[in-house]
């Protein structure tokens, strides 16, 4: 298998470096050993955006005998798009397997006559640059159409290394590159054209940031249930592992609180940072079941949550403890982290646990009647065809 990471004068480094580190260890960590690669370019040396130099390995050679040809952006690309010879010669990766973009590197390819008659991602402030150039652009980190991979912005290209690398290795191998990497979020879903309309990613990332708190969580809804869960408290990441492996959500979550203190803080924020994520992948709601009901049981305890995406915060968690604390978190916590998680994700919320004798079991079953809920009330219904799920009409 061979790469060609195509430079150019004004590219953005981080563009290529994003997308170069987690496809080259596909070789150096024995997943693809005979994988090569190239940097091609115009010239002998480029020069990135910064002023750093690049010397490439190949002077314009034929792109079509390349497996995969990937091309960063940067502010050179737009000079480059009034050079007919460069784009002429990047046409010749028509014939190549397969060819990828990240950031305004779209705008090269669409004027190569690589995207015709195709849909891509690029920077959210180039859409407009490649709808003039005939492409239709799609509000995507990652859009896959026919051979051609496209990623949006600049942080978008780590997800597209990483996204070829389950393409080329699998999914395993994906997952411990990333974990090398110590890149903190999920490998995300490609927008895929030719499917459902649904089939763009439902995603988001959030940072919430107080006095006491920091919170960032990275949400793939239509995921695996891979997750990356550190809160500092281990009976809470135990707890959301539940929701992001029953739920089937893609979870990535950190949490720096103040511990010292008491797990208070910390838990009601990590919450609310979920409360977010979910709010915002789901965005306007259309199309979703919307309602949802899950019974759970955890050998001697049973557990249901019941949950609405309607638009209006409202929770009512009911169970008896025996104990004041389970794990390192006080019991009263339990229903407070799922009534400030319907706060901000704007839904009701009601949980109860019937019985049990064993408090680490009653929660465990309450959190993944919560995941597993959470994942058929944001299901999409195919009968309703993208509609939103109330007589008012919105949500």
């Amino acid at each position: 298998m061979k790469i060609a990471f195509v430079l150019y004068d004004g590219m953005t480094a981080l563009d290529f470096v994003s997308v170069y580190d987690p496809l080259t260890r596909l070789k150096t960590m024995g997943f693809i050993p005979d994988l090569s690669w190239d940097l091609v370019a115009w010239e002998s040396t480029v020069k990135d955006s910064s002023g750093l130099e690049f010397t490439a390995d190949k002077i314009r050679p034929p792109l079509a005998e390349y497996d995969l040809v990937v091309v960063p952006g940067g502010k050179g690309s737009r000079e480059l798009l009034k050079r007919p010879e460069f784009t002429d010669w990047l046409s010749s990766a028509r014939s190549a397997k397969q060819v990828a973009s990240v950031c305004s590197g779209a705008l090269l390819l669409a004027a190569a006559g690589l995207l015709q008659g195709k849909r891509a991602a690029t920077h959210p402030a180039a859409r407009g640059e490649l709808r003039d150039l005939g492409v239709s652009a799609v509000e995507a980190r990652l859009v896959e159409d026919g051979n051609v991979l496209t990623s949006g912005g600049v942080t978008a290209g780590i997800d597209l290394g990483l996204s070829l690398c389950q393409q080329f290795a699998g999914p395993e191998a994906a997952e411990r590159i990333r974990r090398q990497m110590d890149y903190p979020l999920p490998i995300p879903r490609r927008w895929i054209v030719g499917e459902s309309a649904h089939t763009a990613p439902r995603a988001s990332r959030i940072t919430r940031r107080t006095a006491e708190t920091t919170i960032e969580a990275a949400l793939v809804l239509d995921g695996s249930g891979i997750h990356e869960i550190h809160t500092g408290i281990p009976f809470l990441d135990h707890m959301l592992a539940q929701v992001s492996v029953h739920g089937l959500f893609d979870l990535s979550l950190t949490a720096q609180g103040d511990l010292e203190v008491d797990p208070h803080h910390t838990v009601e924020d990590a919450a609310l940072g979920l409360g977010q994520a979910f709010a915002e992948a789901l965005g306007n709601r259309a199309g979703i079941v919307r309602m949802a009901s899950i019974e759970v049981p955890m050998d001697e305890s049973l557990a249901r949550v019941t949950i609405d995406f309607s638009g209006r915060p409202y929770a009512v968690i009911e169970g008896d403890w025996h104990g004041p604390t389970v794990g390192s978190i006080p019991t009263s916590l339990i229903p407070h982290f799922l009534e400030s998680f319907a706060i901000q994700a704007r839904c009701n919320l009601h949980g109860r646990v019937f019985y049990g004798r064993d408090d680490h079991h009653q929660a465990e079953a309450l959190f993944k009647a919560f995941g597993r809920a959470l994942d058929a009330a944001t299901q999409i219904d195919p009968r309703r065809a993208g509609g939103v799920p109330s007589s008012k009409g919105v949500l």
